[in-house]
């Protein structure tokens, strides 16, 4: 089997999209005393009222979260909108992302691409990075590979993790016509040094495989297991691969069934298909049709054509 193969194989448990890829932009609050919170609030208010960009996004963000006040997206937004009117970064940032989701507006992608491109003319790289993902997609934003992957070259080069990830999954996709896997395992090595999960389970599967780099199943099931333990619903799939067929390891179908299971609950469509099989077969567990038929159902609904196949199989 090619690399190409192995790769297609697994590119539907892991496709690339700004959801997916982008670090989890809900704010939160920080572990601060309730008397610190209504300093920051009262202090912030002050500021905000006075004019200040920065302490008009604080407050914002204190109205988002209820940090020192009761939650209120409307004022949020009207502080929010404020400070993203006078050119704070971060504010028009999350103006995007607030677009983006439909959080105290209504959704509307080309809004949120409007309020990322303000960003990213400042050089904030969580908007360089967005606007990056939404013109590979084209939401909101032309589809252009060339000006996405500028964007995520761009944003990757200045270290940040997700553009790293990310562009390294390009680079294993072939997008823009430009496949390098010694690149994308390069991209991935630095992402995975900060935690990133998904790009740890894509280094430990290039070095499974000798994709882009040396083969080193030691080292491949040692990142596989970070990236499970990350919450990599790839990685569990891959892992239950390796225990079925002996990959690496000593083949073992209870093992094999057990992260399946994991990668099913996690909603994973590959997982949810395999776990289906052998409950199907009776591998590493009692045979159970009906179980079975569940499991690649929830597979069939998410295109997995592979079980939709199975299924019709099923049911003659």
């Amino acid at each position: 089997m090619t690399h190409r193969q192995i790769i297609t194989i697994f590119l539907g448990t892991a496709l690339i999209s700004a959801q997916e890829a982008a670090v989890d932009t809900e704010m939160e609050v920080e572990e601060v005393t309730a008397m610190s919170i209504a300093d920051i609030f009262q202090e912030s208010r002050a500021a905000a009222e006075a004019g200040d960009a920065a302490a008009q996004f604080q407050l914002a963000r204190c109205y988002f979260l209820g940090m020192g006040v009761a939650r209120s997206q409307g004022k949020a937004m009207e502080w929010l909108r404020k400070a993203a009117g006078q050119g704070n970064a971060d504010a028009q940032c999350q103006m995007a992302e607030c677009y983006a989701e439909g959080r105290g507006v209504e959704k509307n992608a080309v809004e949120a691409c409007r309020w990322w491109v303000k960003a990213a003319r400042q050089h904030h790289l969580e908007a360089m990075y967005r606007l990056g993902m939404a013109h590979l997609s084209g939401n909101g934003v032309q589809k252009s590979d060339t000006l996405g992957l500028a964007w995520l070259q761009r944003t990757a080069a200045a270290g940040y993790t997700n553009a790293q990830y990310s562009l390294g999954f390009c680079r294993l996709q072939g997008v823009g016509g430009v496949q390098n896997f010694a690149e994308a395992a390069v991209l991935f090595e630095k992402a995975a040094a900060t935690g990133h999960a998904n790009a740890t389970f894509w280094l430990g599967f290039c070095k499974l495989h000798g994709i882009g780099t040396e083969r080193d199943l030691q080292g491949a099931m040692k990142l596989l297991h970070q990236a499970a333990d990350g919450l990599s619903a790839p990685a569990t799939v891959q892992l239950g691969r390796c225990y079925e067929v002996g990959l690496a390891v000593q083949a073992d179908a209870d093992k094999a069934f057990d992260w399946y299971w994991t990668g099913a609950r996690m909603g994973n469509a590959e997982a949810c298909y395999r776990l289906g099989l052998m409950l199907l077969e009776g591998r590493g567990c009692q045979a159970n049709q009906e179980k079975a038929v569940k499991w690649l159902k929830l597979a069939a609904e998410q295109e997995h054509s592979r079980a939709q196949q199975k299924l019709q199989e099923i049911s003659k």
